[in-house]
């Protein structure tokens, strides 16, 4: 289910990922810690945490979500087999999910909060108002930083910053 909030640019999603790399204390280059940053999630998000779960206990299509708390945060939810992938094999695209549900947390903090407006034009989202693009966008940004992955190939991209195939792809596009 995607939600609308306010719009934002790509450039603006760059300068982001910029600020929730220095948050979590990690360079601007190389490669993004996703379990690292989650394990830190409450500290620097108050009232967030992450579970992991049975498999059967999110949709089938879900790898991880992100869902209110009674705490005033937000938990975010991972399948067993997800996380298992992301900690023991490096699975680009596991960390990709997980770290799609950190920027959703990121986002939201700095008010990028849904608009709970389900009637678009035509049933028409545009991307950049869209909550759930705008996490995608920004993870991605996250994980391949910009300007130190320009010119790189989609093998290198990959092997360089642990990432999927598709957001390797999506990163040589932009």
């Amino acid at each position: 289910m995607d939600y609308k909030t306010k719009p934002v640019s790509r450039k603006h999603l760059r300068v982001y990922a910029q600020v929730l790399r220095k948050l979590f204390d990690v360079p601007q280059d190389g490669p993004f810690p996703v379990l690292t940053a989650l394990e830190k999630i409450g500290d620097y998000f108050e009232g967030c945490s992450f579970l992991v779960v049975k498999d059967r206990s999110l949709p089938k299509q879900t790898p991880a979500r992100c869902v209110a708390n009674d705490d005033g945060g937000f938990t975010i939810e991972i399948k067993q087999s997800v996380y298992d992938g992301a900690f023991e094999r490096h699975v680009g695209a596991y960390l990709g999910f997980i770290c799609h549900e950190i920027c959703h947390i990121f986002l939201f903090s700095i008010g990028y909060r849904p608009l709970y407006e389900r009637s678009f034009a035509n049933n028409i989202l545009p991307a950049y108002c869209s909550v759930e693009w705008q996490a995608k966008a920004l993870s991605g940004e996250v994980m391949i930083p910009y300007r130190e992955s320009h010119g790189m190939g989609r093998d290198e991209i990959m092997k360089t910053y642990h990432v999927s195939k598709g957001f390797a792809k999506t990163r040589i596009r932009l």
